[in-house]
């Protein structure tokens, strides 16, 4: 099963299966925090237990969570396996940013 997968996503976002279990299935623990800044929309880490940890910013509108939980897993998946750890400060101009704002963008006006 491919997170990424449009199907999947429709069904994530629509409610019609388990958010959190399917997002356990793939190790990520994804969470909504309201004491980030506005310019911080999430990030994600991979722990020491093996997880992965989505965090979303809570104080913008649910489209933009979409796109950034979209954004994040497309990090997960394509390029946290190849880079190993990294440092994402003032990093939205690179391309692997912009890449993962297109695949968001491609995928979140489709659903």
């Amino acid at each position: 099963m491919d997170i990424l997968d449009k199907p999947l996503l429709k069904s994530l976002i629509d409610g019609n299966i388990s958010f959190h279990e399917v997002m356990n299935a793939y190790n990520i623990r994804t969470s909504i925090a309201f004491n980030l800044e506005a310019s911080i929309l999430g990030f994600v880490y991979y722990s020491r237990k093996g997880n992965y940890h989505l965090i979303l910013n809570g104080n913008v509108n649910y489209v933009t969570q979409c796109k950034t939980f979209v954004h994040e897993i497309k990090h997960i998946t394509q390029d946290m396996p190849k880079m190993g750890y990294m440092i994402g400060l003032d990093m939205q101009h690179t391309y692997f940013e912009n890449e993962a704002d297109s695949v968001a963008e491609g995928i979140i006006k489709y659903l």
